[in-house]
């Protein structure tokens, strides 16, 4: 279960930074109020992995968001993902492998 909230802590993080990438291009009210409503879901699903995870786990678990976010930004604000990051996306991923295991 420690599992499913650190991913949610993760993905609520990284929409709520979407939702908050739409409200600075758009300036719709309701996009800021969804994406801090998201990041504040956050905040307890990080407090809920980290009881069982611990705080390494979790801080090691968050840095996923550096792979997501640029890739969500690309697939829906067709931002643009520079070669280079790819290759550390890899090494984050690695990491993150290396550490959980």
């Amino acid at each position: 279960m420690a599992w499913i909230f650190l991913l949610g802590s993760v993905l609520f993080a990284v929409l709520g930074q979407l939702f908050y990438k739409r409200y600075s291009t758009q300036k719709a009210r309701k996009w800021l109020i969804i994406g801090l409503t998201l990041f504040c879901l956050a905040v307890p699903c990080t407090m809920l992995a980290a009881r069982d995870l611990g705080v390494g786990m979790v801080y090691i678990g968050s840095s996923l968001s550096y792979i997501i976010a640029p890739v969500f930004g690309w697939m829906f604000f067709d931002e643009a993902v520079a070669r280079s990051q790819w290759k550390y996306f890899v090494l984050i991923m690695l990491g993150v492998i290396v550490y959980a295991w």
